[in-house]
């Protein structure tokens, strides 16, 4: 793909009615994504996908895919309590 990749992309958890940074993923070109869980609890969901890959279609796009990867987490999931941000600024 040539389309430019996120390079940083946030998740947030909708806690108590406030919005809460949980989690960040970055990457650097030709590398694959790392992994910051800011709260254990709410991270949770984080960590599962960059243990075992964002779901996409019928398989899982792992960390090692890099941009690919960041492109992943960025689709539309169905989650009442979980948002995805691109934040590569």
């Amino acid at each position: 793909m040539t389309e430019q990749a996120p390079t940083r992309v946030a998740l947030y958890a909708s806690v108590q009615h406030r919005r809460r940074r949980v989690a960040e993923f970055r990457r650097q070109p030709g590398q694959p994504a790392v992994l910051s869980v800011l709260d254990e609890e709410w991270g949770a969901l984080a960590r599962d996908f960059h243990d075992n890959g964002v779901p996409a279609g019928a398989h899982r796009v792992p960390p090692s895919a890099g941009a690919d990867f960041m492109r992943a987490l960025l689709q539309r999931f169905r989650m009442g309590y979980y948002t995805f941000v691109d934040e590569s600024g």
